[in-house]
């Protein structure tokens, strides 16, 4: 019976390796989306008495650098963590961390 659960996760977990990164590209992105409007929030409550063309200039960099450079340092960080769990574990755990995010979601009421 163990064979019968452990051959086949070994084997779709085999398989998953070689899009272990776009997984992992995938998780950040949708953590970005769903924090992504708590964080622009907070810019905005930090920035609130600040004249107009500093918003404007934070809001830009925060977007264009600041979420950039968070996708690609944390998809690599991401990545790399994936990485040391092992093939029969890393499906279930990809799964599960989808699945958890969902349901934070639409707790969160963003679903």
């Amino acid at each position: 019976m163990n064979e019968l659960i452990t051959g086949p996760l070994l084997e779709v977990g085999q398989w998953f390796r070689s899009y272990q990164y776009q997984c992992a590209l995938a998780i950040i992105a949708t953590i970005l989306v769903i924090f992504g409007n708590d964080i622009n929030n907070a810019i905005k409550y930090l920035l609130r008495k600040q004249h107009f063309i500093i918003r404007t200039m934070v809001f830009i960099v925060v977007c264009a650098l600041g979420y950039g450079l968070a996708t690609v340092w944390l998809t690599g960080l991401l990545a790399e963590q994936l990485g040391k769990i092992s093939n029969l574990y890393i499906v279930p755990v990809v799964t599960a961390i989808f699945i958890g995010l969902g349901l934070y979601a639409q707790k969160q009421r963003h679903i």
